[in-house]
């Protein structure tokens, strides 16, 4: 039996009002309906899921109470949006001690109106794009399954993208077409997008989740430069 006993259907008018009221009176006399709407919730979603989480990579980073788990207080120093506290709120499975830049991160975030999840980079560096598609050219047949996969499992690839796809001279018609996308992206990422549907609401979430971002294990080590350099292309 889960521990998770879904968000509760109060959830989602909470962060619509909090984002009406985003400020410390309003939040302050509302700290315990944080807590029990959002916090504890998404905490005991995040524990739930980890042990399957960690059968993908056992290096992730398994505690909710590091940075693995979106904080309510935004960081205000370096942005023009001043508003004191976090609306959408997010958890993400990925290697401990690592950064957003380097290697891909599987998460799930939620706003008043909806909810995502998938895999991909927040930001991913240059220098991580360019070793991907290098990664790609040399074995595209085994990231074309893989996102096909991914495909087949309701993600979408999506991201920043360049004004000329970075295609490697001379495979220009080679590469497959499912992965041809990465070709075109700063950084990318596979969402899923769903509506605040009752499942959302309900402890057959964590099956829902784990089942599809189980199936894009197979990108996310390849992704990660995880599996063996020996596999065919």
């Amino acid at each position: 039996m889960t521990d998770f006993p879904g968000f509760a259907p109060q959830a989602p008018a909470f962060l619509a009002e909090l984002a009406a009221n985003n400020d410390t009176g309003w939040f302050n006399a509302r700290k315990d309906d944080y807590r029990d709407l959002i916090q504890t919730p998404l905490r005991r979603l995040f524990a739930t899921m980890a042990p399957a989480m960690l059968e993908i990579d056992p290096g992730f980073d398994a505690s909710p109470m590091g940075g693995a788990i979106s904080r309510i207080r935004r960081d205000t120093r370096f942005s023009r949006d001043k508003s004191p506290y976090r609306v959408k709120q997010w958890m993400s499975f990925r290697r401990a001690g690592e950064g957003w830049q380097s290697r891909p991160t599987f998460f799930l975030a939620f706003a008043p109106g909806g909810y995502r999840y998938g895999l991909g980079y927040y930001a991913a560096s240059p220098a991580t794009m360019t070793e991907l598609r290098a990664a790609i050219a040399a074995r595209p047949g085994r990231f074309a399954e893989a996102m096909a996969a991914a495909a087949d499992a309701g993600f979408t690839l999506t991201g920043e993208a360049y004004r000329r796809p970075r295609l490697p001279k001379g495979m220009e018609d080679a590469l497959p077409t499912p992965v041809l996308g990465w070709f075109g992206l700063k950084s990318g990422v596979l969402i899923r997008e769903r509506p605040m549907e009752p499942l959302f609401f309900s402890p057959d979430l964590v099956t829902e989740l784990t089942a599809r971002l189980a199936r894009m294990a197979p990108l996310y080590h390849l992704l990660s430069g995880q599996s063996g350099r020996t596999d065919p292309p």
